[in-house]
């Protein structure tokens, strides 16, 4: 029990020392509780990107909500294609860039050593809308094997 304390005090001091790798404010902490689990997430309260420790993204990018309209603020290809610098790692690596499989608009970046992922504003809306053809077709394809 007391090393799960000092665990969990380790694991909010290193968070509280990242910085934003797109505009280098300080990140703040977040935990988000559902009914299955519980994922923290460190987010900046100036750019309004987020950062997910590795396997979190993992954990809500999966939740679809269907809509008849997709309407979502995405930055532009411009700054999405930005370099962009691990937030958690020590020594800072490089980050690598990746269209996300559900919307290619998203361009997720992600760390090749810690395997975190940078999410800016907007992107986790766009992974989690889905226009309601898109989610007929999925299901239906699922239905059939296909």
């Amino acid at each position: 029990m007391f090393f799960y304390y000092i665990l969990l005090i380790s694991e909010q001091l290193r968070a509280n020392e990242m910085k934003c790798p797109r505009c280098n404010e300080d990140l703040t902490v977040d935990l988000i509780k559902e009914k299955r689990y519980s994922i923290t997430v460190n987010n900046c309260s100036k750019c309004g990107g987020a950062w997910f420790a590795s396997g979190e993204l993992a954990k809500i990018e999966k939740i679809v909500e269907p809509t008849f309209v997709e309407f979502y603020d995405l930055p532009s290809e411009e700054e999405q294609l930005k370099a962009l610098f691990c937030p958690s790692c020590a020594n800072s690596p490089l980050m690598q860039k990746e269209d996300h499989p559900r919307d290619e608009r998203v361009v997720i970046d992600f760390c090749p050593v810690c395997k975190g992922v940078w999410l800016d504003k907007g992107e986790l809306e766009a992974i989690q809308k889905e226009n309601w053809v898109k989610s007929l077709g999925r299901i239906f394809k699922g239905l059939i094997g296909v």
